[in-house]
C-alpha cells in the first residue's frame, strides 16, 4: 500500500509502524512510503492522510508499443525472485534469464497488453516498462542503483522526486560540488573534469550553476567520492554496483542530500567503459531530482551505457523541474586545484596471470566480450548435497582475457584461479541457488555464464 503522512515520517513514526506489523518497502513522495501490511491493519493515530494500494494501471509503463522487444518487471523489494519467477511462468509468461539485471528485475520476452495487464494485477510486482534492444539480444548490461532518500531507495515508478534545489515551480538553481575522495584508477585531474563536462551538459539544458564548494557537509553542495564496500551512508556498495545518489533537499536531510558515491571496486576509465562521464552524467540527474526513464535511449534509463550528450527524454524531464536555459550555459567553477583527501596510493599491480596477457587496447577500440564456456558442473541446472561445489572452464580473447569472477544471488563473490583455464570453489546454501561466472577483458568488456545449483 501506499501510505501519505501529513509530514515526513520521522523515526517515531516508522517505530510505530513497525509495531503494528507495517514494514517499509520503499519512500515515495510527498511525505510518503510503500508499505506491505497485514490484512485489516488500523492506521489510526499514525498522522496518515491517505492510504491505498496501487492502481494496476499505474504499474504499466505509458512506453509500451507494439514494436517493445520486451519488458522488465520490477518487484517489490520483499520479493523472492524465484517466487516471482514462479508467479509469471504461471501467466504463461516466457522469461529471459539475464544475471545482469537490478535484483529487482525480471526480463520477459516481447508480450501483449493483455498479458501485461494480467501481470500488473499481482500483488508482488511494482512497475513494467520496456526493456533495451541490447538486453533482449543478451548482450551483458550493468544495472544502476535506485535513487536514495533517507528513508530508503526509490523505483522505478517514481520519474522524479521533490521540487528540486529551486523550490517550488521553475526556477534557476545555484549547486555547490566538492571532490572528497577520488580513485587512483584514472588521474585526479580527469576525474574532475570529467564530472564538471557532465554537469555542464545539464546546465545546457537549464538554469543550474555549479560551483565549487568549500566543504562536503555544507548546504547545497553534492559531495563527489569514490568509496568501495560499507562507506557510512547506510548504502554499502554491493558487487556490480557502479555507484548510487541520494536526492536534493527534500526530500533528504542535509548535508547528504545531492551527494554522489562511486563505487571504487569497479574498474574506472575515460572513454571507455567504465566511463566516468556517462556515470556521472546519470548520477547527475538524481542529484537534481530525477528519477529512472522508461526509455532505454535516455541517460536516465536504469542500465549503464556509454553516452556523450543527453537525450530528448532527458531533456524534457529536466525542464519540469528547473527554469530553462536560455543563454550561453555557466561552465562549472573548477574545483580546488588539490583534493583535501590524502594523497591517493600508487594504482595496484596487475592480478597475477598464469600467463602473461597482452597489452590492453586503446580506448574505446576493443568492443568484442571474451568467449567464456563452463565445462563442469555440466547442465545448466545441477542438484547437490555439498556445500561447496568446484566450478571449471575457459575463457579467451581478442586481446587477453583479465578476470574471471563469480557471484551468488545469496551474496557470496570472488576471483576464479587461472583465467584461460580457470577454477573456482564456490560455497552454496540450502536450496536454490543462482551462480554467475563472468569474464573480463582489459578493455571491460564482459561475458557470462549461469548456473542454477539446488542444494538439498
Amino acid at each position: 500500500m501506499i501510505l501519505q503522512f501529513d509530514q515526513a515520517p520521522d523515526e517515531t513514526t516508522l517505530a510505530a509502524l513497525a509495531a503494528r506489523g507495517i514494514t517499509v518497502l520503499a519512500a515515495v513522495p510527498e511525505n510518503g512510503l510503500l508499505v506491505k501490511t497485514p490484512d485489516a491493519v488500523s492506521f489510526r493515530g499514525l498522522g496518515v492522510r491517505y492510504a491505498g494500494r496501487l492502481d494496476p494501471s499505474d504499474k504499466i509503463s505509458p512506453l509500451f508499443t507494439s514494436a517493445s522487444p520486451g519488458a522488465l518487471v520490477e518487484f517489490h523489494p520483499d520479493v523472492d525472485l524465484n517466487h516471482a519467477r514462479a508467479l509469471l511462468l504461471g501467466q504463461g509468461i516466457e522469461l529471459r534469464e539475464n544475471p545482469d539485471l537490478n535484483p529487482h528485475h525480471l526480463l520477459i520476452r516481447a508480450t501483449s497488453s493483455a498479458a501485461l495487464a494480467r501481470i500488473s494485477q499481482l500483488d508482488e510486482v511494482a512497475y513494467i516498462f520496456p526493456a533495451s534492444d541490447e538486453m533482449v539480444r543478451g548482450v551483458p548490461v550493468r544495472a544502476y542503483a535506485e535513487p536514495l532518500t533517507s528513508g530508503g531507495l526509490v523505483g522505478q515508478y517514481i520519474a522524479a522526486n521533490g521540487p528540486g534545489w529551486d523550490g517550488s515551480g521553475l526556477s534557476a538553481a545555484t549547486i555547490f560540488y566538492f571532490f572528497s575522495s577520488l580513485t587512483s584508477q584514472v588521474a585526479t585531474g580527469s576525474i574532475e573534469s570529467e564530472v564538471e563536462r557532465a554537469m555542464a551538459e545539464w546546465s545546457k539544458v537549464v538554469q543550474v550553476n555549479w560551483q565549487a564548494g568549500a566543504s562536503a557537509s555544507a548546504k547545497r553542495t553534492v559531495n563527489i567520492l569514490f568509496a568501495a564496500g560499507n562507506h557510512g551512508d547506510g548504502f554499502p556498495f554491493q558487487p556490480g554496483v557502479l555507484a548510487h545518489t541520494f536526492y536534493p533537499a527534500p526530500p533528504n536531510p542535509e548535508p547528504i542530500a545531492g551527494d554522489l558515491h562511486f563505487n571504487e571496486a569497479e574498474p574506472w576509465h575515460v572513454g571507455a567503459n567504465m566511463d566516468v562521464f556517462s556515470v556521472a552524467l546519470h548520477e547527475l540527474g538524481h542529484a537534481l531530482g530525477l528519477g529512472h526513464s522508461d526509455n532505454p535511449n535516455d541517460v536516465m534509463y536504469p542500465y549503464y551505457k556509454m553516452v556523450t550528450t543527453l537525450a530528448a527524454g532527458d531533456k524534457a524531464a529536466i525542464l519540469t523541474m528547473y527554469a530553462p536555459q536560455t543563454g550561453a550555459p555557466p561552465q562549472p567553477a573548477p574545483a580546488p586545484a588539490q583534493p583535501t583527501a590524502p594523497s591517493a596510493p600508487p594504482p595496484p599491480s596487475a592480478p597475477t596471470q598464469p600467463t602473461s596477457p597482452p597489452p590492453p587496447p586503446s580506448p574505446g577500440t576493443d568492443t568484442t566480450p571474451p568467449a567464456l564456456n563452463i565445462l563442469s558442473p555440466g547442465g545448466s541446472m545441477i542438484s547437490t548435497s555439498s556445500a561447496v561445489v568446484v566450478f571449471t572452464g575457459t575463457a579467451s580473447d581478442n586481446v587477453g582475457v583479465a578476470s574471471v569472477t563469480w557471484a551468488t544471488n545469496t551474496g557470496s563473490s570472488g576471483v576464479a584461479s587461472g583465467t584461460s583455464n580457470w577454477s573456482a570453489s564456490i560455497p552454496v546454501l540450502v536450496g536454490t541457488n543462482t551462480v554467475t561466472i563472468r569474464a573480463t577483458d582489459a578493455a571491460g568488456n564482459a561475458a557470462w555464464r549461469s548456473v542454477v545449483v539446488s542444494r538439498h
